[in-house]
C-alpha cells in the first residue's frame, strides 16, 4: 500500500551507548518508508534515550502510544528499526502487538523484516520478543556478576557518595578530603547532642556544600534526611556494602520498586583506606542513636530525633508518674508568659485519661532539678555506693554452698582416679574403643567440675573495680561540668539523657511534684575478672542503677 502514513519510534538503553544511534535508527525507518513510497510523519517521530526496554515508563513510547489509540488516527503504521527497540519483555511485546493491531496500526520491524499485517507476524514477533527478554535477562546476570567482582575488590559499583570520588582507569574510590571534614564535623556535632535539624540548619548557615541533589531536584542544601543517611553510612568507617537491594517490576504499572535482599546475599568487603570517622566518633554516634530511639523513638522504629526540637535541658526526658503520660511544656512556648510543664496527656486528652493538671514553671523545674542531681545524687559517694554493690553481687556470684562444694571436690577425686585405672588398663596392653571412649567422657566432666570449683584472685575483682570506679568518676565529672555550663544545652541534654534518663514527676500531697529516676554512671562498661587456669567470669556494671533522689 503506498501512501501509507508512518510514525516511527526509536530508543537506546544506557547514557554510554552513542547518542547517534536515535539518527541512525531513524535513517534505517526513513530509507524502508521511502523504498515502499510511504509517507514519515515528522510530527510523529518518537524516541526515548539512555531507558531500558525493559520498562514502559518511557516518555516518548507514551506519546507514540496515545496518539495511537486516539479518535483521529494520525498515523496507520510504526516503523522501529528491531522489536527491542519497542521493548525487551515478550510479555510487552505481545501486548503492545495486541493493542496496536485493535487500534488499526500495524508495526514494522525494518532490520528484522517483520509486518504486522503478515499472518505469522503473530510467530515472528513472539519469537524476536523472547530473544530480546533473555538477552536482556543474561546481560541483567553478566553485569551484576561484574558488579559482584568490583565489590569484592573494594572498587565502585555505581552510584554516588559523599565524601569520595572515582579516579584511575579502574574507577577506584578515593576520599575527597574537603567532603570527609564536613562528615566528621557531622558525626562530632550529633555526638555532642545537636538534633539532625539543628546540624543541616548550620550547615547552611555556613554555606558548606551539601550533596549533589537527585537527578530532577533543583535546590541543594542540607536537610535532616541527608544528614541522618551520612550518620548510618558504614562506608565512613571502612566498611563496603553491596547488594543490600534489588530492584523488582511491578507487573500492575509497569514501575520498578526497590526492596531489600536477605543478609545472607550480602557483599560485605573492608576497605580501611576509605575510613574517615574514627571508630571512637562511630561509636558515639550510634550510642546516642540507641539512646534517642529508646526515649523517643518508636520501638522497633528508626529512632529520628522528632522529640528533640525544643532546647531546653528536661524536654523529652519528663514523664508523668500517674498515668505514664510526657511531661511537656503546655503553655507560653510563643508567648510571653513564663513557660508551663504539664501532663500531656491530661491537657490533650482530658481528664478521663489522666487526671494529674498540675503544671509547674520550666525555670523552678529545671532548677529544682539540678540542685537535686548537684546536692544528691552527682557525688563521688554515689559512685563508692554502687561500685560496693557491685562487689558484693560479683563474690556472691562465685560463691557457692558448702554441701555442693564438698560433692564437686569428691566427684573431681573419683574422676581421676577412674582415668588413672582407664590409663593403667591400655598400657597393659588391653586395647579398645570402649577404654578410650570411657577415658574422653570422663576428661570432658573433669574439665567442667574443675571450672566450677575455680575460684577469682580476690585482686583481680579489686583492680577490675578499681578501673570501673576510675571511669565512672570521670563520667560524673564530665556530666557535672557540662551542667554548670548552661550555654552548652544540647551536650548537656545528650549526657542526661544517656546517664540519667527519663525522670518521672510523682504529683505530692503538698500539690507539687517528687522526682523520681535512675542514673548510671558506668553505662555497658564491662567487669572481666581473671580467674586460675587462664579462666575468666564476666559481670555487667550497667545493670547497677542507683536512685535518683525524692
Amino acid at each position: 500500500m503506498s501512501g501509507l502514513r508512518c510514525a516511527i519510534y526509536a530508543r537506546f538503553s544506557s547514557e554510554r551507548q552513542s547518542p547517534t544511534s536515535i539518527d541512525d535508527q531513524i535513517r534505517k525507518c526513513s530509507q524502508l518508508a521511502a523504498q515502499k513510497d510511504w509517507q514519515v510523519l515528522v510530527e510523529h517521530i518518537y524516541t526515548d534515550e539512555a531507558i531500558s526496554g525493559t520498562t514502559m515508563e518511557r516518555d516518548g513510547l507514551k506519546k507514540l502510544l496515545a496518539a495511537a489509540s486516539s479518535p483521529l488516527h494520525p498515523f496507520d503504521c510504526i516503523l522501529i528499526d528491531d522489536s527491542s527497540r519497542l521493548t525487551r519483555r515478550l510479555a510487552d511485546c505481545l501486548e503492545l502487538v495486541e493493542r496496536l493491531k485493535y487500534s488499526g496500526i500495524r508495526i514494522v520491524a525494518v532490520s528484522q523484516g517483520v509486518d504486522t499485517e503478515q499472518p505469522e507476524a503473530e510467530l515472528l514477533m513472539g519469537f524476536h520478543g523472547l530473544v530480546d527478554s533473555l538477552y536482556s535477562r543474561e546481560l541483567a546476570q553478566k553485569t551484576h556478576r561484574g558488579l559482584e567482582g568490583r565489590a569484592l575488590k573494594g572498587l565502585a559499583t555505581g552510584g554516588r557518595c559523599f565524601g569520595y570520588r572515582t579516579a584511575g582507569e579502574q574507577a577506584s574510590l578515593e576520599v575527597v578530603d574537603s567532603e570527609a571534614k564536613v562528615i566528621n564535623r557531622i558525626y562530632s556535632m550529633y555526638a555532642v547532642g545537636l538534633s539532625l535539624k539543628r546540624i543541616a540548619r548550620r550547615l547552611n548557615e555556613d554555606g558548606v556544600q551539601s550533596p549533589q541533589p537527585q537527578k530532577g531536584r533543583l535546590s541543594r542544601s542540607w536537610c535532616t534526611s541527608s544528614i541522618q543517611t551520612i550518620l548510618h553510612n558504614e562506608r565512613y568507617r571502612g566498611k563496603l556494602f553491596w547488594n543490600k537491594t534489588q530492584k523488582i517490576r511491578n507487573p500492575t504499572t509497569g514501575r520498578r520498586i526497590q526492596r531489600a535482599r536477605p543478609k545472607s546475599e550480602w557483599v560485605i568487603s573492608e576497605a580501611p583506606h576509605l575510613r574517615i570517622v574514627s571508630e571512637e566518633l562511630w561509636s558515639k554516634v550510634q550510642q546516642r542513636f540507641a539512646t534517642v530511639r529508646r526515649l523517643w523513638g518508636r520501638e522497633g522504629g528508626p529512632g529520628l530525633i522528632g522529640q528533640q526540637r525544643q532546647a531546653y535541658l528536661f524536654s523529652g526526658l519528663l514523664k508523668c508518674g500517674q498515668y505514664g503520660g510526657s511531661i511537656t511544656l503546655i503553655s507560653g512556648r510563643w508567648r510571653t508568659e513564663a513557660q508551663q510543664y504539664g501532663c500531656s496527656m491530661y491537657h490533650q486528652r482530658g481528664q478521663t485519661v489522666c487526671s494529674n493538671r498540675r503544671t509547674i514553671r520550666r525555670d523552678e523545674l529545671e532548677a529544682q532539678l539540678l540542685r537535686g542531681l548537684q546536692e544528691k545524687v552527682l557525688r563521688e559517694d554515689t559512685i563508692d555506693y554502687i561500685v560496693a554493690r557491685l562487689a558484693s553481687e560479683v563474690i556472691r556470684g562465685f560463691e557457692m554452698p558448702d554441701d555442693e562444694m564438698v560433692d564437686l571436690r569428691a566427684r573431681k577425686l573419683e574422676l581421676e582416679r577412674e582415668i588413672t585405672h582407664l590409663v593403667d588398663a591400655i598400657a597393659h596392653g588391653e586395647q579398645s574403643k570402649a577404654l578410650t571412649s570411657a577415658i574422653a567422657d570422663r576428661e570432658r566432666e573433669l574439665r567442667a567440675v574443675t571450672n566450677k570449683l575455680i575460684e577469682p584472685h580476690s585482686k583481680s575483682i579489686q583492680v577490675k573495680l578499681d578501673e570501673l570506679r576510675t571511669f565512672a568518676l570521670s563520667r560524673l565529672a564530665d556530666l557535672r561540668g557540662l551542667l554548670s555550663k548552661p550555654h552548652n544545652i544540647h551536650e548537656a541534654r545528650a549526657s542526661l539523657a544517656e546517664c540519667v534518663g527519663k525522670v518521672t514527676l510523682v504529683p505530692d500531697d503538698s500539690g507539687g511534684y517528687v522526682a523520681k529516676g535512675g542514673i548510671d554512671f558506668v553505662g555497658d562498661a564491662e567487669l572481666r575478672v581473671e580467674c586460675a587456669e587462664g579462666q575468666n567470669r564476666t559481670a555487667y556494671a550497667g545493670l547497677f542503677r542507683a536512685a535518683l533522689y525524692r
